[in-house]
């Protein structure tokens, strides 16, 4: 149910900006607001708490982000407390994100290793990234030392496993599944 109101929200949210020609200023402003409700969790607490009236909430976005944010924002974030859904807020603004960078050909992309690896390394995996992919990468990278070696790749839904780890599972999986035959 979650992603299905995730989804609908942040789609909506990006057919508006893409019907106004307006893709990058909406991403702009969702992080801004994004970056606010982060840091601000007694905010959110505020806007998501039964005790506090539904006309206070809306009090409250009118105040913060009034004339700081187009209208379409605080007309959404207003919609998402009348329908009791503020606890999405933030998700919803991240996929409009990531919807409105994949739009302009940017992918996120996350590269897990069992120790750091050097700023050569990274760009030299982005590189090859980019080049599968014919789409600009943003590469997040993460440190696992369960890994033992190699990496695990994430682009979008698509995952490369060419860890110790991974293989070792598989073997393992492998095994198991001749001892039952």
């Amino acid at each position: 149910m979650a992603e299905i109101v995730v989804n609908r929200y942040a789609t909506a949210l990006f057919e508006i900006a893409k019907e106004q020609g307006a893709m990058t200023k909406f991403k702009e402003e969702a992080s801004a607001i994004c970056e606010v409700l982060k840091n601000e969790p007694e905010y959110m607490n505020l806007l998501g708490h039964p005790s506090v009236i539904e006309a206070q909430k809306l009090e409250l976005i009118e105040q913060a982000f009034s004339g700081r944010v187009s209208d379409e924002f605080v007309g959404l974030m207003g919609l998402i407390i009348k329908k009791s859904r503020t606890e999405y807020l933030i998700r919803i603004l991240t996929q409009f994100i990531e919807m409105a960078k994949e739009d302009e050909g940017l992918i996120k992309a996350t590269v897990t290793s069992a120790m750091p690896l050097t700023n050569q390394q990274l760009a030299q995996i982005k590189e090859n990234l980019e080049q599968g992919t014919g789409k600009t990468i943003e590469l997040d990278a993460q440190i696992d030392a369960s890994l033992i070696g190699g990496l695990i790749v994430r682009v979008g839904d698509k995952v490369v496993d060419g860890s110790i780890k991974g293989q070792m599972d598989a073997l393992k999986s492998q095994l198991n599944s001749l001892r039952l035959a």
